[in-house]
């Protein structure tokens, strides 16, 4: 995650195949939003593939809305990137 004046970036976040679906992806969300909070962040962003389906459901559950497409992002298959922010990462720093 990159702090950069008062916004978090997400640059990586992933779940071994075999211990997905217990919670693990959303813990790790909510303790960068924390931790990004602690630090002084009041919005995060992240890119996330369009097939990720999984991962877009997390995010969207999670306060992020999608707000811009990058084309052909990612080099390895071309694929877009879809921009999602949360814009507002209050009380989130008090979460445990």
């Amino acid at each position: 995650m990159w702090l950069i004046l008062d916004e978090a970036h997400i640059t990586n976040v992933a779940v071994h195949p075999e211990y997905r679906k217990n919670n693990i992806g959303r813990t790790l969300m909510l303790e960068m939003m924390r931790r990004a909070a602690l630090m002084g962040a009041v919005r995060m962003t992240l890119e996330v593939r369009p097939s990720n389906a999984a991962a877009r459901r997390l995010y969207a559950s999670l306060g992020f809305e999608v707000k811009g497409i990058r084309r052909r992002y990612y080099t390895d298959t071309n694929e877009d990137a879809i921009i999602m922010w949360k814009e507002d990462l209050t009380g989130c720093e008090n979460r445990a």
